[in-house]
Parts: C-alpha cells; sequence; structure tokens
C-alpha cells in the first residue's frame, strides 16, 4: 500500500507511551513526515498516565486524525512480580483511549498488541487463531484485543490492533530483553546468562515495525475488515541460544553461555505469525534481515552504551 507522500504532513496525531522504545521511533519518523505530534508519556513529553481519563480528555478534544496506543506495561517480567498493576494499566488505559476516541470521533486508533497473545500452539500463528494467553502479560494483552474488537463492532470506531513479534533496534536498552541484554554483557566481556535456550521467537526490526504502524494509520477505512488485527514478523525463528551466538559472531568474538540464576514460568516453547494478511492487504513486508538488524544495534549500542 503506498502512502501519499503528503498523508501525514500537518496531521494531528497522539502518540500514547511517546517516551518508550517503539514509541520514540515512531514519533521521531512522523515528525520528520511533518506530522503535528502530540507525545504523551509518564516519563517524557506531556507528562499523562493513560489510566487517568480526565487528563487525557483535552487532548482528544482537540479530534486528532490518528491515535496510537502503545502505551502499557509490555514486559512479561513485570506482569509476573506486578499482575494487578499490569491489568490495571493495560486495561483502564486502552479503555480510556477507546472511550474517549469514541465519545470525539476519531477517524484512526491503532492499538499495539503482541504476538504473545496465541500463547503456545502450532505456529505459524494467524490473525484467525484464537487467543490462549495464560501469564498475566498476554492476558491483560488479549483482554485489551478483546476490548478494542467491540468497540469496532458495536460503535464503527476505526480501530487496528497491531500484533507484533518481537521489535529490537538501536535505542532499546532495556536489559530484560534478550538482545540489549546480550549485548550489555558482551560490551563488558563477562558471560551472558541464559535460561532454557531452545524457546524460538522472531524478531522484527524496529524500521520495520514503524513502517506497519505507518500503514495502519494511513490504511484506507474500505480496506478495513471485521477481524481488525493484523500480524507483523519477521519470518526468522531463533532460539535464544542461537541469537547469542548471531551477536557472538557479529562481534567477532565467542560470547561464553551461562545458566542463568532464575527461570521463567510458563514460557512459551515457540511463538511466530504469518504475517501473510498485512502483506496482501496492506503491501507490508519486512525490509531488514536479522544480519543487518543485529549489526546496527551492535553498532547503536557500542557508541551508546555506557559500559560500567
Amino acid at each position: 500500500m503506498a502512502i501519499s507522500e503528503n498523508f501525514w504532513k500537518n496531521k494531528p496525531v497522539i502518540v500514547t507511551g511517546s517516551n518508550g522504545f517503539v514509541g520514540k521511533h515512531l514519533t521521531e519518523r512522523l515528525l520528520s513526515l511533518g506530522a503535528l505530534v502530540v507525545p504523551l508519556s509518564r516519563s517524557a513529553g506531556i507528562s499523562i498516565d493513560v489510566t487517568d481519563r480526565a487528563s487525557l480528555t483535552p487532548f482528544f478534544e482537540k479530534k486528532p486524525g490518528v491515535v496510537f496506543h502503545l502505551a502499557g506495561e509490555s514486559l512479561v517480567e513485570k506482569g509476573q512480580d506486578a499482575p494487578y498493576d499490569t491489568f490495571q494499566t493495560n486495561f483502564t488505559g486502552t479503555l480510556n483511549v477507546l472511550e474517549l476516541s469514541r465519545l470525539f470521533h476519531i477517524p484512526r486508533v491503532i492499538i499495539a498488541s503482541t504476538a504473545h497473545v496465541y500463547g503456545e500452539g502450532t505456529p505459524p500463528f494467524s490473525e484467525d487463531d484464537p487467543p490462549r494467553p495464560s501469564r498475566p502479560y498476554e492476558t491483560s494483552k488479549t483482554i485489551t484485543d478483546l476490548l478494542a474488537q467491540s468497540y469496532a463492532d458495536s460503535f464503527d470506531l476505526g480501530v487496528v490492533i497491531g500484533r507484533f513479534a518481537n521489535i529490537y533496534g538501536p535505542g532499546d536498552t532495556n536489559v530484560t530483553r534478550l538482545i540489549p541484554k546480550t549485548l550489555r554483557y558482551a560490551l563488558q566481556k563477562k558471560p551472558v546468562p541464559m535460561w532454557g535456550g531452545t524457546a524460538k521467537r522472531e524478531y522484527l526490526y524496529i524500521d520495520d515495525a514503524v513502517a506497519a504502524y505507518l500503514m495502519l494509520g494511513a490504511m484506507p477505512a474500505v480496506k478495513l475488515e471485521r477481524n481488525r488485527i493484523f500480524n507483523f514478523g519477521a519470518g526468522n525463528p531463533i532460539d535464544a541460544r542461537g541469537i547469542i551466538e548471531a551477536i557472538g559472531g557479529l562481534f567477532g568474538e565467542k560470547i561464553t553461555i551461562v545458566p542463568a540464576d532464575y527461570e521463567r514460568k510458563n514460557e512459551i516453547t515457540d511463538q511466530y505469525v504469518s504475517w501473510e494478511k498485512a502483506s496482501r492487504i496492506l503491501g507490508w513486508k519486512p525490509g531488514i534481515d536479522l544480519r543487518e538488524g543485529l549489526t546496527r544495534t551492535i553498532e547503536w549500542h557500542k557508541n551508546n552504551t555506557i559500559v560500567s
């Protein structure tokens, strides 16, 4: 799907979670395209907690053309440690965004979701596969997906749900995620702790994820189907050991792997998705392969990560 060169120029846009890893990249790209971005975040930009509906309302009263809702708890570990907060943030925040979008007739609302909602099963998962969540994080995201689909069906709201594989790339410094964690240890010349190591995931480079969000925001309403979900993957399922070894190869030195002193309960065995629907309707496909994406990410960390 070709996006008009001027589609985003002077278009008012809200990005919640604008200071997160993906939110920062999306906001920067929208600004470069001329969009009038209102960046909402708890930690930077305009300081807003999406669970506080009253503080959100003035921004929706201005009737932006597109809302990208990326704010929320996005870590499996946080869901295990603080399940109440995870459910509260993800459910209430999404409900507030959807209800305000209904009240102020926002034409397009993109809800950030995850491939984790598919749970255990036989991949690659399609948008028609039912969610099978178990842990609090993916259960909270399943609930918000259902909530978004309900608003789309009940109120003819232009909601679209993007379910993404693991997103990685320059700027991600969250060391609870495999790639930033491995890079931090590698730069410190320390062994990398690994739990398990055989579960397969796919890794989507940040620029490809941002391109997907832009396509969802610009997609003509006539292309919306009843199932508002779009999967975005990379077609490169690989286990944790394979990722660590790939990073070691690109570093030019062997990385030592040691058993982690922790476990992840109810870890999903294999998880990757079919993105045939995104290809067919949007013309989207990943453009950066894993080797190139890791090379760019390693270079960024070498130049930006403080090693102590």
